[in-house]
């Protein structure tokens, strides 16, 4: 028992369980009185703090754990199947903002803030900012072979900017 005591898991780490099994491996190595490194004793440390609504996500290994390995079982499956979820998450996200009477650099920002604790890449960015404009716009824009977000300034390419402001 005072092994229990000795292991604190950090809280999921929703947008990415990568890292939080990271966490959670260094906390077995630092466990006490002696390291965790029996698979079945990670797993069930592991299914112990995940939140219902994750632990959903994997609710058929939950059930039938791996008999050989069930800790790599449930990392596998974990990552893989929120990742699923983490891309849902983003485009529910980023597609409430809108346009409205905002210049399109100040919609970028917002859009960027929003997206900054997930894993988003500049194409899905630059796609879910184009799909802000008036379909117009977006008609015309898509036209343009060289759309991307530049990395330097977080703004669209100018060719938007100043296209969008003298439409």
């Amino acid at each position: 028992m005072s092994e229990v005591n000795a292991v604190k898991i950090p809280v999921y780490n929703r947008p990415d369980p990568t890292l939080w099994f990271v966490m959670c491996e260094s906390t077995f190595a630092l466990a006490t009185p002696k390291l965790i490194t029996e698979s079945l004793t990670k797993y069930n440390y592991i299914v112990a703090h995940l939140p219902p609504d994750s632990a959903s996500l994997v609710r058929d290994v939950l059930m039938h754990p791996d008999a050989t390995n069930p800790y790599a079982k449930i990392i596998n499956e974990l990552v893989n199947r929120s990742g699923e979820l983490s891309q849902q998450e983003i485009w529910k996200l980023l597609s409430g903002e809108e346009l409205g009477s905002r210049k399109p650099s100040k919609l970028l920002r917002n859009m960027k803030q929003c997206a900054k604790s997930l894993n988003i890449d500049n194409k899905q960015m630059t796609e879910l900012f184009l799909q802000r404009f008036p379909s117009s716009v977006q008609t015309i824009l898509t036209a343009v072979s060289d759309l991307t977000l530049n990395k330097d300034h977080n703004y669209m390419h100018l060719k938007i900017i100043f296209f969008y402001n003298s439409f």
